[in-house]
């Protein structure tokens, strides 16, 4: 029966729906493509994301998790699928900067855009702090070498925040201290990416410990609460010439994490919260003694 229906969906494909234009289009039939890259789902009555933006070169995958058949066409006739059926995909890749809307030619209601960019600024994937670095990076279609600005809006206006150059693979990275909340752009030859929002907050980080001889538990409490952010129990060992760090935890739903240790002597002791890297401190508690006196 379920090759009966793969032998079925396939004859449609072929007799109902528009050839693949582009040297680059890829109709996969059956099992998902899996290669990396800019992806939209195709619902029962729906692109998502309906807009996207990609880089000059990057190959954009539909995969079809509805039970209807759906076609990818553009507007323009650049390109077309096939009809898909469910778990079928399609890709295409674009070449060249432009707004590029397509549809299904199915249900034309089903309405999608692709903006295709040359320089696209990473959107943060967690908050920064104030006054502490955070990095900001991206990718360009233009040449190694090339120059990048990044510019900042405050509520004012934009205004220059930093500065990188393209790599060889078409990234750039770039460090930033903030202040307050913003919205950022990358500017490259001239040409300017669409904006990316850092929310930048204000973390207090609260500790506690109880102990007893050589053991000593510590509960960290980071408001505004932070779910999933990693937090890192330090101690100031003379050893180890400064800071070290001993245990390392995400915060829960409550924004709260706890560590059990045990001392064979006293130290110094601090709980940093840092982004997701395990690095950047966002925010410091006050010191404690752990362990026997």
């Amino acid at each position: 029966m379920r090759r009966l229906a793969l032998m079925v969906g396939a004859a449609l494909a072929v007799l109902g729906g528009p050839a693949a234009s582009a040297a680059m289009d890829d109709h996969m039939h059956g099992a998902a493509d899996t290669a990396a890259g800019p992806t939209v789902a195709i619902q029962f009555l729906a692109f998502t994301p309906p807009k996207l933006d990609v880089l000059a070169g990057d190959t954009v995958r539909w995969s079809n998790g509805s039970i209807r058949f759906h076609t990818v066409t553009a507007v323009d006739g650049s390109f077309g699928s096939p009809r898909l059926v469910v778990n079928d995909s399609y890709s295409h890749q674009f070449q060249a900067p432009g707004t590029v809307p397509y549809y299904c030619s199915l249900h034309p209601v089903m309405r999608g855009e692709i903006d295709v960019h040359n320089v696209l600024l990473t959107a943060p994937s967690e908050p920064g702090a104030p006054g502490r670095p955070y990095v900001l990076n991206g990718r360009s279609a233009l040449p190694a070498g090339s120059a990048v600005s990044l510019e900042a809006d405050e509520g004012s206006g934009f205004h220059p925040a930093g500065n990188a150059t393209v790599e060889a693979d078409g990234t750039f990275t770039t460090e930033i201290v903030p202040t307050t909340s913003a919205t950022y752009r990358a500017v490259v030859g001239g040409e300017t990416s669409p904006a990316v929002e850092l929310l930048v907050l204000d973390r207090k980080l609260a500790v506690s410990a109880v102990g007893r001889g050589h053991r000593a538990r510590v509960t960290a409490r980071v408001t505004p609460a932070s779910h999933g952010a990693p937090v890192v129990l330090q101690l100031r060992m003379p050893q180890h010439f400064g800071w070290w760090p001993v245990a390392r935890a995400k915060l829960d739903h409550a924004s709260r994490a706890r560590f059990s240790l045990r001392l064979r002597h006293r130290y110094p002791a601090r709980v940093v919260l840092t982004l997701r890297d395990g690095a950047t401190t966002l925010a410091v508690s006050r010191t404690l003694h752990l362990g026997p006196r």
